[in-house]
């Protein structure tokens, strides 16, 4: 297995050191090391592509290869490139993640050489509602449970129902211990502040279901290091068990309000050792209590 990882030596130390996960290396990153693309086999056939910033997976087969989320048209021919580097065979089908801009925009490249664009079915009604120009239609979508079969590989897709919007699709690949988790997880960070379309309750199930499926042991995510062990995202479910409940008792004592209480919120030392904690931490304990006052 090949892995080219551009953001440093202390990733490579943390793929193989569990024990270490709680302490976050990643706060103070340059530019240039954010936007870095790599090329990184994960497992036999199974690539993931990108930078910190931007990251989608692609499998190659004796038939052709299935790629996800495009990102942007710069992105999406980057990793046409990338491919090409890898095998000569083409594109047969697109991806998407979810139905995020930053995850779908540029997929044209892809229709041209022949790709079947598939999705979600509820991804439909979100381009739709705030087209496009960017964003190429789905040729076929699906409901969860489904495989792309491809060179005798297959693709299982997966959904959870809502979480990070309502249509993120979770992707393994026959054959391996790797989930593509997409924006579900980035590892080691806590995340946009606000969860500006997370639906916490059922976010968290959704973790919890994804913890509790047999079979894989590393995870691959939209942004963030190539690949990590699945303690980065038992981790994430952790941590926003522990914002929710801090949230909650914080409301229930009814002692502070508005930007007070969401500025008292302090979480053990384990989690302030995530990406974005200290800047983030108070947004996001104020989104928890929006959800708790207001049910969204």
């Amino acid at each position: 297995m090949t892995v080219r990882i551009s953001i440093g030596r202390v990733v490579a130390l943390l793929l193989v050191a569990p024990a270490a996960l709680s302490q976050s290396p990643y706060e103070n990153l340059t530019r240039e090391q954010i936007m870095a693309r790599s090329t990184d086999e994960i497992a036999p056939g199974l690539y993931a592509f990108g930078s910190f910033g931007e990251r989608s997976i692609f499998v190659v087969t004796a038939e052709g290869v299935i790629a996800t989320d495009p990102t942007s048209a710069e992105h999406a021919r980057a990793m046409r490139a990338a491919i090409g580097e890898v095998t000569e065979q083409p594109v047969r089908y697109l991806i998407y993640s979810h139905q995020h801009w930053d995850h779908v925009l540029g997929g044209q490249i892809f229709k041209d050489e022949g790709a079947t664009v598939v999705s979600h079915e509820n991804c439909l009604a979100h381009f739709r509602a705030t087209p496009n120009s960017g964003v190429v239609m789905p040729d076929q979508t699906v409901t969860g449970g489904e495989s792309i079969s491809l060179g005798g590989r297959k693709l299982k897709l997966m959904y959870f129902g809502r979480n990070h919007g309502d249509c993120m699709l979770v992707m393994q690949l026959d054959g391996t211990d790797v989930l593509f988790v997409g924006d579900l997880v980035t590892p080691y960070s806590v995340g946009l502040g606000f969860f500006p379309d997370y639906y916490p309750g059922d976010y968290l199930r959704t973790l919890t279901e994804i913890e509790a499926l047999p079979g894989w042991s590393r995870m691959i995510g939209n942004h963030g290091i190539p690949v990590a062990p699945k303690e980065a995202l038992v981790q994430r479910r952790r941590y926003l068990e522990a914002l929710m409940d801090a949230v909650r008792l914080a409301l229930e004592r009814n002692e502070l309000q508005g930007d007070a209480l969401y500025q008292s919120i302090e979480l053990p030392e384990e989690f302030r050792q995530m990406r974005g904690y200290r800047r983030n931490i108070a947004r996001a304990a104020e989104r928890i209590a929006y959800y708790y006052g207001m049910g969204w």
